[in-house]
């Protein structure tokens, strides 16, 4: 074991100043874990995963298709990649293909064994990994004039306000070059993890952006990644190889997201391959109370005499273990030893020096080049490397980033805090309201587990009665809310803690005291698929009607049921749309449309209709781009899938639903997440967002459809708020005190760049007003709008540009 000349060891997350300290040899007992576990160490597990993966939903997601300009059959199916993961013994995994969530739809997203987590490789450049969000992260276009990564900062936010990770993928193709260093991408805060082995690019230039960001205050977690596009490379680029460890206090998606966005993670080539870990002591009270990715804020430079970091190795003999403290490998390592066994562990004492400090350890050993364009004539390669740990004097770092961020807008908008705490996730929000009183609903995240908390909001804001609706179950999400009188009903999806395989299935809780107490929950479904996204309305002032979305059957099919009146859920989509099991030459030729993201609205007069999102108008749905007829070229890229609006009816005092009618009807554009009202004439009216067919690089946008016969017939669809230069989405429409229908979406047309929830009137005689301001602090985003109230999520609370996960509901009322 050596130090070298450079007077830096790293501390718990510190740059120390070691002036030739000696290191110590421990005992490689995980038992010393464990003890110190009874105090202050973090407790979890390392589960082995992949974090960037393809499969034939991503056009190129194959090398037949890749090859032949996406002109052949593809052969690697959802299934064969999941199984290969299986193969490789990981715990985890999502697939991440290009600019699509389509491969979660798929039937064969499913595993027994893996924890499959939801995931994209989002955005046009640079690329990003995007996983635990609800849908696609959409790349929009920057205005003239805006720094690069303007899109970029966004869909972060946007990320964000879903409690997923994001994670920079392969930077040196988007962020970053030797020769000129970091570009104008570099400058987005807030990124959770960054790819610092992709085996498809050139590891030890990811390595020099991971420090280059870290000595400029950025904080964020290393992972390694596959970037698996082929079976033909299987064995030496499966998926796991290389492998992505997260220290998980949790063997569920939440734990391992929260890992992840943490940066509790350590990479290494293969689950099998070399392991390392760093962990510090930095109070000398031989507990060690933070591992790799974790922030230590110390009040005093000088530090006990018994501050250590723990460095252990595991299957590490043959290869060479450096120890880097802050700038990095620059300077060269602050200690190097070499494993003689096959699990040692090193003691390393040190010293702070200077405010921000980082250290982390690395593996080395000869062999083949560790990514395709990694230098081969390096005698050692990169086999193994650890997420820093980050110690800082007084305050965590801040970045400093070469383009700062406009600054936030201070105007108050007079929100009041509904639901969350600070430095947790509170989202994906809903409300009913009665007279002064609001009903909100939300998804909570605490301690690693999911679950939906009402509230009832108060005049001049004064919340009463907080009950969880998912009695102790970690998985529950999604939840609608809806009531009239003194009755209230709320319904969400929940796997009951059960994610191998994801089966979740959909659960109402009723009151009939205004909130104060609920009644037990009620199954609605026992669906062998995934029952997902539920909405819910109130008919005639007296019966719930619940729509969801199933795959029980193969595909997703949109259900409907009149709580205590239909004795079974009725499948509204299944009519006219075509399904196939497609042939064993072609993983891309079966056809499974999808109809997705319900929403309800009932009329006066006792009809329903039911709005969602579907896919079979496209020519091969569920897959990106295009595959020709013979001897035509291919086309689509990785563009969306025609996604189009439809509707179903169900007369007053009928049981039946008519057979799904096209609303949007466009097949130049994806149309998506529709919100549904009625207006005090009986005018139903359906806003989407759309956008137009192209991969990335295009704006949402919002247009709207009226039908004037109880939803049988649409008009020609029209814009709503349009600016051609801002994302505009996830519109949510009701009725307000007069009778018209009012619209709350969320998009970027501020100039500070964040979301913020905008809303327009529909006016009988004019149409839709101009659109106006509703949110300005921080980021607001997800709003649902009832009966003269809107509830949405922003991260207002959070004090820090990154790593501070702050999440809350606010609620203004109109």
């Amino acid at each position: 074991m050596e130090l070298n000349r450079r007077q830096f060891i790293v501390a718990g997350g510190t740059a120390v100043a070691a002036a030739g300290l000696p290191v110590e040899q421990a005992a490689a007992s995980a038992q010393q874990t464990t003890d110190h576990a009874k105090k202050a160490a973090p407790r979890g597990e390392w589960l082995a995963g992949e974090t960037h993966a393809h499969d034939d939903h991503s056009s190129d997601g194959s090398l037949p298709r890749q090859t032949s300009k996406q002109a052949l059959p593809g052969n690697l199916p959802v299934s064969d990649q999941i199984a290969e993961a299986e193969r490789m013994g990981l715990d985890f995994l999502p697939l991440t293909d290009h600019r699509t969530y389509d491969q979660h739809w798929d039937p064969q997203w499913r595993s027994s064994k893996l924890i499959l987590l939801p995931g994209e490789e989002a955005n046009g450049s640079p690329h990003a990994t995007v996983l635990g969000a609800v849908d696609t992260i959409v790349d929009g276009a920057n205005p003239p004039g805006s720094p690069a990564f303007r899109h970029v900062q966004q869909s972060i936010w946007d990320a964000h306000a879903q409690d997923a990770s994001w994670g920079t993928a392969h930077p040196d193709d988007g962020e970053y070059t030797r020769e000129a260093g970091p570009n104008e991408n570099a400058s987005a805060q807030g990124v959770n993890t960054v790819e610092v082995w992709n085996v498809a690019s050139d590891p030890d230039a990811e390595i020099d952006y991971a420090e280059n960001r870290w000595n400029k205050g950025f904080r964020f977690g290393a992972v390694a990644a596959s970037d698996c596009h082929f079976r033909e490379v299987w064995g030496k680029a499966s998926p796991g190889q290389p492998t992505t460890w997260v220290f998980a206090a949790e063997r569920s998606v939440r734990g391992i997201l929260d890992a992840l966005r943490a940066g509790r993670t350590v990479v290494s080539a293969t689950p099998q391959g070399a392991f390392v870990t760093i962990e510090a002591d930095v109070d000398g009270d031989g507990v060690f109370e933070a591992v790799g990715g974790d922030e230590v804020i110390v009040r005093d430079r000088r530090l006990p005499k018994k501050a250590r970091l723990r460095v252990r190795i595991r299957g590490g003999v043959g290869t060479k273990v450096h120890v880097y403290a802050s700038p990095g490998r620059a300077a060269g390592p602050l200690a190097t030893f070499t494993p003689a066994s096959a699990d040692q562990t090193y003691l390393v004492p040190f010293t702070l020096d200077g405010a921000h400090n980082w250290f982390r350890a690395e593996v080395r050993a000869p062999g083949d080049p560790s990514g395709v364009d990694a230098d081969p004539t390096l005698p050692d390669q990169l086999r193994a490397a650890t997420s820093p740990v980050f110690v800082s004097l007084n305050a965590p770092a801040v970045p400093a980033p070469e383009i700062a961020l406009p600054p936030a807008e201070t105007r108050d908008d007079h929100a009041a805090l509904a639901l969350g705490d600070t430095g947790r996730f509170a989202g994906f929000a809903d409300v009913a309201g009665q007279g002064s009183v609001a009903h909100v609903v939300a998804q909570v995240h605490r301690d690693h587990r999911t679950s939906v908390v009402y509230r009832r909001v108060e005049p001049h804001g004064n919340a009463q009665h907080t009950i969880e609706l998912s009695a102790g179950s970690p998985t529950a999400s999604s939840p609608k809310i809806a009531a009239s009188g003194d009755d209230v009903w709320v319904v969400w999806q929940d796997s009951r803690g059960q994610e191998r395989p994801h089966r979740s299935q959909i659960f109402l809780r009723h009151s009939r005291n205004g909130g104060h107490s609920f009644e037990p929950a009620v199954r609605l479904t026992d669906t062998q698929g995934r029952a997902i996204h539920p909405a819910v309305a109130v008919l005639d002032g007296r019966h719930a009607v619940v729509a969801w979305a199933d795959n029980d059957g193969g595909a997703f099919d949109v259900y409907a049921q009149v709580i205590g009146v239909d004795q079974a859920p009725v499948n509204l989509s299944a009519p006219g749309k075509a399904v196939s099991a497609g042939t064993a030459t072609d993983a891309r030729s079966p056809r499974h449309p999808a109809s997705l993201f319900p929403a309800i609205a009932a009329a006066k007069d006792g009809g329903l209709v039911v709005t969602w999102q579907d896919n079979r108008f496209d020519p091969d749905p569920l897959w990106t781009g295009h595959t020709p007829p013979a001897g035509q070229p291919a086309g689509g890229g990785t563009d969306p899938d025609n996604w189009q609006i439809v509707a179903s009816v169900r007369p007053a005092r009928e049981k039946s639903w008519s057979a799904p009618v096209q609303v949007s009807a466009a097949t130049d554009a994806a149309d998506r997440h529709p919100g549904i009202a009625v207006d005090r004439d009986g005018t139903v009216v359906i806003m989407w967002e759309t956008k137009r067919l192209q991969s990335s690089g295009a704006n949402l946008s919002l247009r709207a459809s009226r039908s004037f016969d109880g939803g049988r017939t649409w008009s020609a669809s029209e814009p709503v708020g349009l600016n051609p230069a801002a994302m505009s989405q996830r519109p949510s429409l009701s009725r307000d005190s007069d009778g018209s229908v009012r619209a709350v979406w969320y998009d970027t047309r501020s100039a500070d760049w964040r979301w913020k929830v905008f809303t327009s009137r529909l006016d009988r005689a004019t149409g839709w007003t101009a659109p106006a301001q509703l949110s300005t602090l921080a980021n607001g985003a997800f709003p649902s709008a009832a009966d003269g109230f809107v509830v949405f999520t922003s991260d207002r609370g959070a004090t820090r540009t990154q790593r501070d996960g702050t999440q809350q509901i606010f609620l203004l009322r109109l």
